[in-house]
């Protein structure tokens, strides 16, 4: 059952492929408070599909998940990466964001299970308001490889903190638009 009031998967079913089953609950809807130095922020926080799908990789397996939006192939190393997302996000007051034009993304060192090395690994995000509630929603992590933040790659938009994000998103009227991807239920 539905905890939030949000047009967003707040519960992912496991799916089964040669009989072994992978759960996606450290994807499921939560809540994660920020203190600040004047104000506690928080915010429900939701998962994206391209968290643990990506058509077209060495790691895929041929199963497709599906929501409400789109069928795409499981990626087993984003999976198995997808799994530490929880861990990583309570640690954004000490990275920088940076912004493109719908959304803010952050890269991080991060140990590679399929590789075992460690790589850049970009979590891209969206800040906005629904329904009088400050949502966070993931719309993807991956390792980088090429683009802003890959080796070699510098990033170049400027760096904003995440309670300067904080502070403007909680500035916006409610419903005050979202993208897209957060519609997948």
């Amino acid at each position: 059952m539905a905890k939030y009031h949000i047009e967003s998967v707040q519960e992912w079913a496991p799916f089964t492929h040669n009989g072994q089953s992978y759960s996606l609950s450290h994807l499921n809807a939560h809540e994660i408070i920020y203190k600040g130095k004047t104000q506690d922020f928080k915010f429900v926080v939701t998962y994206g599909m391209h968290c643990f799908t990506k058509d077209g990789t060495p790691y895929n397996i041929p199963f497709k998940y599906q929501d409400a939006r789109e069928s795409i192939s499981v990626c087993l190393e984003r999976y198995e990466a997808s799994k530490q997302l929880q861990h990583i996000l309570p640690n954004l007051p000490s990275l920088m964001l940076y912004q493109t034009t719908e959304e803010k993304y952050f890269t991080l060192q991060m140990m590679n299970s399929a590789t075992n090395q460690l790589e850049p690994y970009k979590i891209c995000v969206a800040f906005f308001k629904e329904n009088r509630l400050m949502r966070l929603h993931v719309l993807s992590a991956f390792f980088a490889r090429t683009g802003p933040g890959a080796p070699g790659e510098p990033i170049p938009q400027k760096p904003v903190s995440l309670f300067k994000v904080a502070v403007d998103t909680a500035k916006k009227p409610r419903d005050s638009g979202r993208p897209k991807e957060v519609n997948n239920r």
